[in-house]
């Protein structure tokens, strides 16, 4: 067992490096849109409203944000914007995916538009430069399906998750290069694990299994919000095929900590960090390596179940293949639903009914649907943020049940404020605490029993058996 001293300072401030973003517009009142029928460029295209958002346009990417909701496209990986030519929305042209945007309110279209055209080297094209004027429907979100047309009645709705009640956004979609793609977070996933698209009409074989089993190093992790230090230097070992659990009250940087091992840290703006994480010895944060790589191996399941609740649940289990424009064959897709949903524990209880809408499930079966969703990408290493703190007991000790199965084939980092579960499912522990407004840091760490039975540090112990916290 390892216990750190308290620290309250960062000593070197020359490693810390902030990256300065320039806001240049703000638009409350609009939406995420995504086209579900045809190409943006084309007359019969028809977009779906996601859901509502306030658009930010920086001098380094667009952001849509709803609550802790967040959808970020890099200008530097925009191939163009397209905006629609009666309509007052824009779909972002990234290599691979072409199908998502924002719709703005009418009064703010034109202003929206002139900022969009100011960002350096991004071509802007308008739908009726197609020689066509058409008029294309956006069609409102949970609209009755006898009001939509056949072909959008099937696609996908997207209605905003939310995934915890912690100041930290998360990012729900984001365009990389060289591979970009649109990744969801989707409860679980995809965010962390997306794999690279597919050529256009190619059909992928997806893997049967993990590459393996693999151990997560953080060092000397430091994290600012602005000029607000929340993490300083905490380094930890997260060992292959164990779930290690990270306890500690509210506000001590469990989350963001949490969020920094897949790289989700760095997409919200004014925030940076120092340090590395080392996914079987190579660090995710590497220059050379891809964003999309290093997710498509550490996925994550957060706090509140958010399935698409319009999306049966068969298509909740692999809507990341279609986010991330991957195409398999039926057999292909059937296998891996049935697969997933078992090892979440969940295939018995809706094998009859998979076409059923995921937000027709109770609030247990919601958040092992995401967890299959999380599988479906076949991660290395699956985080947990709080999965079970808005489930009832019965449904907490079937998730609990599920990661004590889940371990054998994937390395699980949970954060809990619960101790008993902490002590059921986890085998190693790490204990977070920021005091009197300094930043925090990891006072104790070490296997489950002795952290919990024979603790070297008095803060530990007084955490453990409830004497604050």
């Amino acid at each position: 067992m390892t216990v750190d001293p308290m620290r309250t300072s960062w000593d070197d401030a020359a490693d810390h490096q902030r990256t300065v973003e320039k806001e240049l517009a703000s638009f409350p009142g609009a939406a995420v849109v995504q086209v579900v029928q045809g190409d943006a460029h084309r007359a019969d295209a028809v977009v779906a409203e996601l859901h509502a958002a306030t658009v930010r346009v920086t001098d380094q990417r667009v952001l849509a944000t709803d609550g802790d909701i967040a959808w970020a496209w890099l200008v530097t990986d925009m191939a163009a914007v397209v905006h629609g030519a009666t309509e007052p929305w824009t779909i972002f042209d990234v290599p691979g995916i072409s199908d998502f945007g924002v719709a703005l309110p009418a009064d703010e279209v034109a202003r929206f538009r002139e900022v969009i055209g100011g960002l350096p080297g991004v071509e802007v094209r308008h739908q009726d430069a197609t020689g066509v004027m058409p008029g294309v429907p956006v069609v409102p979100p949970h609209e009755p399906a006898s009001a939509v047309p056949a072909s959008l009645a099937a696609a996908p709705s997207f209605p905003p998750p939310d995934p915890d009640t912690g100041p930290v956004p998360l990012v729900i979609a984001e365009a990389t290069s060289p591979a970009p793609s649109a990744l969801g977070a989707l409860g679980a996933a995809a965010v962390a694990a997306a794999p690279a698209a597919a050529a256009p009409g190619r059909l992928l074989s997806l893997p049967d299994s993990p590459e393996g089993l693999a151990g997560l190093d953080a060092r000397n992790i430091s994290a600012w919000f602005g000029t607000h230090q929340v993490l300083d230097r905490v380094s930890l070992h997260m060992e292959a095929g164990k779930v290690t659990a990270l306890i500690g009250p509210s506000g001590c940087g469990k989350s963001t900590f949490l969020r920094i091992l897949n790289r989700m840290h760095e997409m919200i703006p004014a925030a940076a960090m120092a340090g590395e994480v080392l996914l079987d010895g190579h660090d995710l944060y590497d220059a050379n390596r891809k964003l999309t790589d290093a997710r498509r191996e550490v996925g994550m399941v957060f706090q509140k179940p958010n399935p698409f609740p319009s999306m049966s649940i068969y298509d909740n289990v692999l809507a990341s293949l279609r986010l991330t424009g991957t195409k398999a064959s039926m057999e292909v897709k059937d296998e891996l639903v049935e697969s997933c949903l078992g090892k979440a524990g969940l295939w018995n209880e809706v094998k009859d009914r998979l076409r059923s809408p995921g937000g027709g499930l109770s609030g247990g079966q919601q958040q092992r649907l995401c967890i299959a969703r999380a599988l479906a990408i076949k991660p290395r290493v699956l985080l947990m943020d709080e999965p079970c703190s808005a489930l009832d007991p019965t449904s907490t000790r079937r998730i609990e049940e599920t990661i004590i199965e889940l371990v054998n084939e994937v390395t699980i980092v949970i954060v809990t404020h619960n101790m008993q579960q902490a002590a059921r499912v986890s085998d190693h522990c790490a204990f977070f605490l920021a005091s009197q407004g300094t930043p925090g840091v990891i006072v104790e760490h070490g296997p489950t029993d002795a952290m919990f039975n024979a603790p070297q540090d008095t803060r530990t112990l007084d955490y453990v058996t409830g004497r604050f916290g």
